[in-house]
């Protein structure tokens, strides 16, 4: 595995982690703490960790049977991911403290040709 993948799929996992964390403390805050409502996003969470194993899995099959195809699929499928997971975390930040929400510090994250983000 190259460092490239492993630091992808090292992202992955702590985004999801921090996304999990805020979540649960915008919960916390808003006194709306639910075993239901953790459990399910423990099941999103563990969906997203299953498609990078299902990416592990058939990019490293691809050098030793014929798929028909040879694509890179960890790196594409951890930018996919850490980009929910950051905009998930920027919502909970947001909520957790409404003055950074519209502050210059999350500007930082938010895309020039998306004016309507986080609004």
């Amino acid at each position: 595995m190259q460092q490239t993948e492993i630091a992808a799929l090292c992202v992955v996992g702590v985004l999801i982690v921090l996304d999990y964390a805020t979540g649960l403390m915008k919960a916390a805050m808003q006194h709306d703490i639910s075993s239901e409502k953790m459990r399910l996003g423990l099941w999103h969470k563990s969906g997203l960790i299953l498609v990078m194993v299902l990416a592990e899995v058939v990019e490293r099959a691809q050098a030793y049977i014929d798929l028909g195809f040879t694509l890179p699929l960890i790196v594409p499928a951890a930018v996919y991911i850490s980009i929910t997971e950051i905009s998930s975390i920027l919502e909970n930040l947001g909520e957790i403290n409404p003055e950074i929400k519209a502050s210059p510090l999350l500007q930082l994250f938010r895309s020039k040709q998306d004016p309507g983000a986080m609004s």
